[in-house]
């Protein structure tokens, strides 16, 4: 392009008319003071900013510089000659049809745009034509005021006093921003395409001019879909304006779009740059019109919360192929992970990775964008912390053998990720070996809504409630969700138990002000309880004892201590880790972009050792901290089989130590033991022919239980046979038995105690039938 001085002009008379009849709308919306204030304050006519801008500056969370966003970094002037005319003919047709009939300012649509504002009491409505943006990003700050649009419609007029409608126009296609750091047409046609603007067909160009209202809602690389139809909305403007037929725009529609992947320029924090655009950009709309082009052109200052040592630390990591399987899938495809660091005491991000590669500014970030199936990484949030804040304590016991739910998809069998069953486990013992079938089990004890319910104040926006597809089945306590969830959300809601059960919405940004230092905006956390201290300590407990001498003992850092749980989906397609240290919570997700199965990964393999490595590097020159008790918990002696006060029949190797609340202090005795009569010589139910039979204490369960405590079902067959139908067998009647028969708890020669003699009868019971042992706790206990 031309430079000012040399650039033709086409003068023409000031259309005074026009300006009068303006200048009378403006008047009847807005004060003669702010009108006044408006012509004093006007900026000095400096045609160099037709083509100019400031640099804003990123800061770490030490105030020092990491990163500069200058729109100029990135615009190639061209001339409007060699710009495609369908492009030119695009941005028209939507930004502004009348472009070539009006003197800068359209009457009709400002007219109406005041109407609307005044019904709804806003500022919604802008109404500016192609020569007011032009006026408004070269010399004004883009804030949402009456006395910034009365400015910005007196320099409309004088641009179209001194320029002609092509220069104008030319202006603005070099200036006007596009997203992802392109400014211009031709590095918008660079960076989302990789070729020249005069290459652009009419597809590529309806899709630049599309992006031109919202470029970074409306950009194809992070919403696609939504670029889509405002592609749509282009093409049938440009039929609209009769600059093509319809069956050009439904060509232009139905043709695929080949996008640029890689980036020439530095990528170094480039993720964790791209997280703070993008929350700027939500922050900036409450000050700005255009929040994009104040980020790229206004010089802003953002103070932010990266710990730009750790970042860097994560980025190396990530390059580094030792942290990831070797070789490709099946499809082709490279192993992709995601990961987020966050201080949980206020939640300020501290690093964040998006992928194993940096490839597109404002590109896919798959710590933020991407939902997947996080698998047993869920159950602390949607199943464990409902049920301690429930009162169900570390020490409840559930049966972990196979069970079947019917669903409305027919009957469910949940399978744990070993193949094997436990029989009766703790919660403890659950969370430590990450059990299915438990968790699923103690899910439908809890509700799932209730689970749901928790889940969602822990911060997880992306579950489903209701249509064909929903979150409320039991499939949910295993992470098996519609969507699935985001590495961000779920490295947050595991904060709120590190946190001492306060839920803080992570954020990027502490401070953003202007150039000269003029505060625009401060973060103030918010922050929300969503579960009691004593729930989040005692899940904090748990979580210690996977990493301790559980699934997770891959991430254990020497002198620290560290609380986390492994996840891997059902299909092993995705693996998580996420845990947290007294000072941070960090999160691991890894696994392919499109769904396939990886082989040798689990959440306790590749992705602690990630989470490991980049905690580590975070705790460097921090103090050592400790988990604090908080009020309320106490330590107790339980029995593991039935998570009661252990009885005179409970085995020294079940009698564990474990926590509980003060109001949930077991206060009843384990009857889950009885004794049996067992013969040493075979190990089976003793006879009255075995000489010396030995009473074993063992568990009263179902026979279909797998607990391996359970009483043998086979009589000694070396010193007799079982019972036949011609033998009388003791039967304790007790009247609390009702009519069901028992068997007596008939003392040998050298023991004392059993069922009372007087409810005891012989009765001659069929060939094979073993009534169940005496269950009433005082027989036991004579028996003994």
């Amino acid at each position: 392009m031309q430079t000012n001085d040399k650039i033709r002009r086409k003068r023409r008379r000031p259309p005074w008319g026009a300006i009068l009849i303006v200048c009378f709308l403006v008047l009847m919306g807005s004060s003669v003071g702010v009108v006044l204030g408006a012509i004093r304050s006007l900026p000095t006519w400096d045609p160099n900013k037709l083509m100019g801008s400031e640099t804003s500056i990123i800061f770490d969370d030490q105030g020092r510089q990491v990163t500069r966003l200058h729109a100029a970094e990135n615009r190639i002037n061209v001339a409007l000659k060699d710009i495609p005319p369908h492009l030119i003919n695009a941005v028209i047709a939507t930004e502004d049809q009348d472009f070539y009939k009006h003197h800068g300012v359209n009457l009709k649509r400002i007219a109406g745009a005041m109407m609307v504002n005044l019904v709804r009491h806003s500022k919604a409505q802008g109404a500016s034509t192609i020569t007011q943006q032009l006026a408004r990003v070269s010399f004004l700050y883009p804030e949402k005021t009456y006395e910034r649009k009365i400015k910005e419609i007196l320099l409309a007029f004088q641009l179209e006093s001194k320029y002609s409608k092509d220069e104008i126009l030319e202006f603005y296609l070099n200036k006007v921003y596009f997203g992802s750091g392109a400014y211009g047409v031709q590095a918008a046609a660079q960076t989302y395409f990789g070729k020249n603007v005069q290459d652009l067909n009419l597809s590529e160009s309806a899709m630049l001019a599309g992006v031109i209202q919202s470029p970074g809602r409306l950009s194809p690389f992070t919403n696609y879909d939504l670029a889509k139809k405002r592609q749509q909305v282009v093409l049938n403007n440009m039929v609209h304006c009769g600059y093509i037929s319809q069956e050009e725009a439904d060509k232009a529609y139905d043709q695929p779009l080949s996008f640029k992947k890689s980036l020439s320029s530095d990528s170094r924090y480039g993720y964790f740059v791209d997280s703070v655009i993008e929350e700027a950009d939500q922050i900036l709309r409450g000050y700005y019109e255009n929040p994009q082009y104040a980020i790229y052109n206004e010089g802003l200052r953002i103070y932010t919360t990266m710990d730009s040592e750790v970042q860097k630390h994560a980025e190396d990591v990530y390059a580094d192929s030792s942290f990831f399987p070797s070789g490709k899938s099946k499809k082709g495809q490279e192993v992709q992970s995601a990961m987020v660091l966050l201080d949980h005491h206020t939640g300020e991000i501290k690093a964040i990775i998006g992928g194993r590669k940096y490839e597109q500014r404002r590109g896919f970030n798959r710590a933020i964008d991407s939902l997947r199936h996080p698998g047993s990484a869920f159950k602390p949030v949607v199943v464990y912390g409902p049920a301690l804040e429930q009162g169900y304590m570390p020490f409840y016991v559930l049966d972990d053998s196979p069970v079947t739910f019917p669903t409305p998809s027919g009957p469910w069998s949940p399978q744990n990720y070993d193949g094997k069953y436990r029989g009766l486990i703790t919660m403890r013992t659950a969370v430590q070996w990450s059990v299915n079938v438990y968790a699923v089990k103690l899910s439908e004890l809890v509700g799932i809504k209730n689970g749901i319910d928790f889940a969602e104040k822990l911060g997880i926006t992306s579950l489903v409630r209701a249509g064909q597809k929903n979150d409320m089945g039991l499939s949910t306590a295993l992470g098996g969700l519609t969507k699935g969830v985001s590495p961000l959300e779920l490295t947050a809601a595991y904060g709120c138990f590190a946190n001492n059960g306060v839920y803080v919405k992570p954020h990027t940004i502490i401070k953003i002000t202007t150039a000269e230092g003029h505060v625009i905006y401060t973060h103030r956390p918010q922050y929300r309880r969503v579960m009691k201290p004593t729930t989040a300590w005692l899940m904090t407990s748990m979580l210690q004892t996977v990493v301790q001498a559980g699934t997770g003992t891959r991430a254990q850092i020497p002198g620290v201590p560290c609380a986390g749980k492994t996840g891997t989906s059902q299909d092993l397609q995705n693996a998580w880790f996420v845990g947290y240290t007294p000072n941070y919570t960090c999160g691991v997700w890894m696994g392919y972009d499109q769904l396939e199965r990886m082989y040798n990964v689990a959440g306790g393999t590749y992705p602690a050792r990630i989470w490991k490595s980049v905690m580590t590097k975070a705790l460097e020159g921090e103090p050592r901290q400790a988990f604090v008790t908080p009020k309320g918990i106490v330590s107790v002696q339980v029995c593991n089989k039935s998570g009661l006060l252990p009885s005179q029949l409970c085995p020294d190797k079940c009698i564990i130590s474990d926590y509980a609340t003060e109001d949930n202090i077991p206060d009843k005795i384990c009857d889950r033991h009885v004794l049996y009569n067992i013969c040493p010589d075979s190990g089976k139910l003793a006879t009255e022919h075995c000489p010396f039979p030995v009473p074993k204490a063992f568990v009263n369960v179902p026979a279909d239980s797998r607990d391996p405590d359970k009483p043998p079902t086979e009589y000694c067959d070396i010193h007799s046979s079982a019972p036949t139908s011609s033998e009388m067998v003791p039967i304790c009647k007790d009247p609390r038995h009702g009519n069901k028969l028992y068997r007596a708890n008939i003392p040998g020669p050298n023991e004392t105690g059993g069922c009372p003699s007087s409810v005891v009868v012989e009765e001659a019971l069929p060939k094979g039938v073993d009534p169940p042992p005496c269950p009433l706790p005082d027989h036991q206990v004579q028996a003994r």
